[in-house]
């Protein structure tokens, strides 16, 4: 029986899929696997954040090529209290959620993330500039202090932007 074990790690702006092999004791990218790898990822952000939720606090309504910011509010859901000192992730696309997942792959998504700026008291700051008039979506995901990068696909939420 072969076992693959999947680890995402999060380092320096990229992520970084492998695989392990228990019955061959050996690691490997795992490139051929992408596929399933990308449903998998889809069913988990598909799913209600686990262990925060995530509010746009405000605006969303942004103007082309004029810089646009939006202040995301983090909660942990076990106290109910803002969320400070978390990695705040995003991935910011036109169109409606994974409506690109066709012409884009995981990886060309995975190079264009970067971080929300924490403002403090559970708040975190994201800037972007639209090109084109018409609705984004954001893909923000919030690792709580001491999870480990895995946690970013269970806290999860996208949220709508509309460019005019």
């Amino acid at each position: 029986m072969i076992v693959l074990v999947t680890v995402i790690a999060f380092t320096g702006g990229t992520l970084y899929l492998s695989a392990y092999s228990e019955e061959s004791g050996q690691s490997m990218m795992a490139t051929n696997s992408m596929g399933s790898m990308t449903e998998m990822c889809q069913s988990m952000m598909n799913s209600v954040p686990q262990d925060v939720i995530i509010k746009a606090v405000s605006g969303q309504v942004a103007k082309v090529d004029e810089e646009f910011k939006i202040t995301l509010l983090v909660i942990d859901k076990n106290t109910g209290g803002p969320l400070d000192n978390a990695n705040v992730i995003l991935h910011i696309e036109e169109g409606a959620p994974m409506a690109s997942m066709g012409k884009m792959t995981m990886m060309d998504m995975m190079d264009r993330m970067f971080e929300a700026e924490n403002i403090g008291s559970g708040k975190y700051l994201v800037k972007f500039t639209p090109t084109e008039k018409g609705y984004y979506t954001m893909h923000t995901h919030a690792i709580p202090p001491g999870k480990s990068m895995m946690s970013m696909m269970n806290n999860h939420m996208d949220i709508g932007i509309i460019a005019n």
